[in-house]
């Protein structure tokens, strides 16, 4: 371990935001539950904004220490590895369906979607709010008004907080309609604090 735990801070939070992990270890600074690591997006993230002088000002150097070091290890062990990104509108918009699934997927489970025959899903109900439908006995439910997805196999149930897609509901992206899938993913990309990951 480099430097020393922050201390309890003025601008920190009492409880973890809305939709993030309450494990204080998912964050870079713990005791003020700030700077999420839970993916490789999120570790991207939090060591762009502390790089930012008025973000690390709030901190002594040996707090400083210990947040880039805890960033630094985020970024070597968490499992998503994403194709190059940043966050931006501009670079969200020149992204391909691929791309934007990798970025919430991850390689190796992008790679898995090749297993599910195209005949394992079925599409009950496809409109512009509303997609229902069946991917190997599992129903994914996703419905972009709402900012919505739920779905019920296990990995996906596993990484709920950290909103990662797993395999099935990335399957069922790749057989929309381009605009659909795109309009979609980017509005994840874009909004992703937003949208609700649930089991169904």
């Amino acid at each position: 371990m480099k430097g020393k735990m922050p201390t309890k801070k003025p601008f920190g939070r009492e409880h973890p935001p809305k939709g993030y992990p309450k494990n204080r270890a998912a964050y870079a600074d713990p005791e003020n539950w700030r700077y999420p690591l839970h993916t490789q997006w999120h570790a991207k993230a939090a060591k762009r904004y502390f790089a930012d002088s008025s973000n690390r000002s709030k901190y002594s150097q040996e707090e400083r220490e210990y947040i880039d070091w805890r960033i630094a290890e985020a970024l070597k062990a968490v499992e998503i590895e994403p194709v190059k990104y940043e966050p931006s509108n501009k670079s969200i918009d020149r992204l391909t369906i691929s791309d934007m699934l990798k970025i919430l997927m991850g390689r190796t489970r992008f790679k898995r979607i090749q297993e599910i025959d195209d005949s394992l899903v079925s599409i009950k109900d496809n409109q512009t709010n509303s997609i229902d439908a069946k991917i190997k006995g599992y129903t994914v439910q996703i419905r972009p008004q709402d900012c919505s997805i739920s779905h019920d196999c296990q990995d996906w149930k596993n990484n709920l907080e950290a909103k990662i897609v797993c395999k099935h509901v990335g399957k069922l992206f790749t057989l929309l309609s381009e605009d659909q899938a795109e309009d979609i993913l980017r509005s994840v990309l874009r909004y992703r604090e937003q949208w609700k990951f649930t089991a169904s």
